[in-house]
């Protein structure tokens, strides 16, 4: 199996830094490595996961306002910041455009969120519950939400 960097052809170039430093040794290193950080990433979402289910003070009534913030709120004020753009003719008219546009507007929020939290031992387990929940709902909600949006760059 041929390596990133053998297919880039960059092995076989001669570099001056590699004699000396080993430069492309760690790049080689780099290349084969990264196809391993979205796995990585997600054990690392589930360990603060099983930390925030045992031990999360966190209420209902926060996690059910940040879920209609996050899936209903933030979709519709997508649906007019898009829209006031394209009339403005701040964004193209292509409808495949518009969509990747609103869709932004409808996706849970991003891992790294809790990786972030981990790093600075703050805000743990609220974090992760409240990631445990967004992405429960996610499926449902990115599936009304692309339905709709793919009817409103159509027409």
């Amino acid at each position: 199996m041929a390596s990133s960097l053998d297919q880039m052809n960059l092995l076989n170039k001669g570099f001056l830094l590699n004699p000396v430093f080993g430069l492309m040794d760690f790049l080689k290193v780099y290349f084969d490595c990264r196809d391993g950080a979205i796995p990585v990433l997600s054990l690392i979402v589930g360990a603060n996961l099983l930390k925030g289910l045992r031990g999360s003070g966190i209420r209902m009534s926060i996690i059910v306002g940040i879920i209609v913030a996050r899936y209903i709120v933030l979709p519709l004020i997508g649906v007019f910041v898009v829209k006031g753009a394209l009339y403005f003719g701040w964004v193209q008219s292509n409808p495949l455009y518009q969509f990747v546009l609103l869709l932004q507007f409808a996706v849970p929020p991003a891992m790294n969120i809790g990786t972030i939290t981990q790093l600075f031992g703050a805000g743990e387990s609220e974090c992760s519950v409240i990631m445990l929940w967004t992405y429960a709902l996610a499926s449902v909600s990115l599936t009304v939400w692309s339905t709709f949006f793919m009817w409103l760059v159509s027409t």
